[in-house]
């Protein structure tokens, strides 16, 4: 992997979109305040960028279901992660169905984001690669 490589800056920054776009819909569907808004806007995209980064070594050349399904798989993993961390850190006792339940949603809401934003991922290298030649 090259970072001089416009292909992978172009998947990150389809992968910032996605996190911005999961945060849309969560915050669409729950209805969650600001607080948690910042939060999330900051979390999930964070998220989905780390787990943009395994996604593009292992299916960067595969196609858009496979790409979408190792990107929702690795960016649920950096999610669970990151919530295993907090509870420690914030004192909350851990409870496993408010856990399971946060992970749940993260996977639901981000599903149609990441689809369509690998979508479009495929359409853009689509684009550049008969551009080029």
């Amino acid at each position: 992997m090259k970072l001089t490589d416009k292909r992978f800056w172009i998947f990150e920054t389809m992968m910032l979109l996605c996190g911005v776009a999961t945060t849309c819909v969560e915050a669409l569907n729950y209805g969650i305040s600001l607080f948690y808004l910042i939060g999330h806007l900051f979390v999930y995209p964070l998220c989905f960028c780390i787990g943009g980064i395994a996604t593009w070594k292992i299916a960067k050349e595969d196609g858009v279901w496979r790409l979408a399904g190792n990107n929702l798989l690795f960016s649920a993993i950096v999610y669970n992660l990151f919530h295993l961390i907090l509870y420690p850190i914030y004192g909350v006792p851990f409870s496993s169905s408010a856990y399971w339940d946060a992970a749940g949603c993260y996977v639901l809401c981000a599903i149609l984001p990441v689809v369509s934003c690998c979508y479009g991922y495929k359409m853009i290298e689509r684009y550049i690669n008969k551009r080029i030649s």
